[in-house]
């Protein structure tokens, strides 16, 4: 049986902006008046299960028992990926509006917009095998296949987020791989994330690495340069993380939850203009455990679940 007031196993936490009420899950009638930034984290789903699928500035779409439910203002080609299955792993869209499409085998096609036309300038690479992760940053794209390599291409204009030197034979406009991150003493990578100008990647044995930046603003971390480098989160193994526009969230193996970055939307949940030194977010309630982090481009979410359902 399960206790009283435990009959939800899972729960959504959010804070950061919220203009198009993109972090409220109420039905519409129960929604008044003009959304505001929430400034720390507030539970906004329970459910028996809780992915979130997907966020951006505007939505954010959150897989439950139930289907998909939505909130904020949702782009009907989103709506339509997400419902084909397709968006998280084969389909995503860099901040310049170029798009990349895995197609599940070994190609991965971008479509880059034409300044005076209406047709997309479409390039076709081969060789990357068994992507597991496809993700877009503000000029470019990151894949990660299922053996831990890290290939990366975009805009040599911002070289530093690609990780990796370009050469003649190894542009910056062509997936290349990330060297830097092979054969590294914690196993191979399992997870990437990306957004702004910056790019992370966890390793199996919980390490965390970063790099990017863009010339002319302040990077979410001290240590950022064009070769990825391990993250030091207060001496902490890292179990999950993700990263927004100008904001990274981190969870720990031992269950806490640390942000860092810019917070002027309250997307770090704590009450500070933004922190250049990792930040522990305030505990949760007793009885819930964290189970995952994910931040949209100026919002971030925690997943926890009841401890005795874990």
């Amino acid at each position: 049986m399960t206790p009283t007031g435990h009959i939800h196993k899972m729960h959504l936490y959010a804070a950061g902006f919220n203009a198009w009420k993109q972090l409220e899950f109420l039905p519409l009638e129960n929604s008044i008046g003009e959304p505001n930034d929430i400034l720390a984290f507030r539970e906004v789903l329970s459910d028996k299960l809780i992915e979130v699928q997907y966020a951006s500035l505007t939505c954010t779409i959150v897989n439950t028992s139930a289907g998909l439910r939505y909130a904020g203002f949702v782009d009907e080609s989103i709506e339509r990926e997400l419902k084909e299955g397709a968006l998280s792993l084969t389909t995503t869209i860099a901040g310049n509006g170029c798009v990349a499409i895995y197609d599940g085998h070994s190609v991965i096609a971008q479509h880059a917009p034409q300044l005076g036309s209406t047709e997309a300038r479409t390039e076709e690479f081969t060789g990357m095998h068994d992507i597991v992760q496809l993700v877009a940053y503000e000029t470019g794209f990151v894949a990660l296949s299922r053996d831990g390599k890290v290939w990366t291409w975009g805009d040599e204009r911002y070289s530093a987020t690609l990780g990796r030197e370009t050469t003649i034979s190894s542009p910056a406009g062509s997936p290349g791989l990330v060297e830097d991150l092979e054969d590294l003493p914690s196993g191979k990578i399992r997870k990437i994330a990306a957004a702004g100008y910056t790019v992370i990647a966890l390793t199996e044995g919980h390490d965390l690495y970063a790099w990017g930046g863009h010339p002319a603003r302040q990077p979410i971390l001290q240590t950022l340069s064009g070769n990825p480098s391990p993250v030091d989160v207060e001496e902490n193994d890292i179990l999950d993380c993700s990263i927004g526009e100008t904001h990274m969230l981190v969870l720990t193996t031992g269950g806490d939850v640390y942000t860092i970055g810019e917070n002027s939307n309250g997307q770090l949940g704590l009450l500070l203009q933004r922190t250049a030194n990792w930040v522990k977010v305030p505990l949760f309630p007793r009885g819930e455990v964290v189970v995952g982090v994910r931040a949209g481009q100026r919002s971030s979410f925690i997943v926890t679940k009841n401890a005795h359902l874990v």
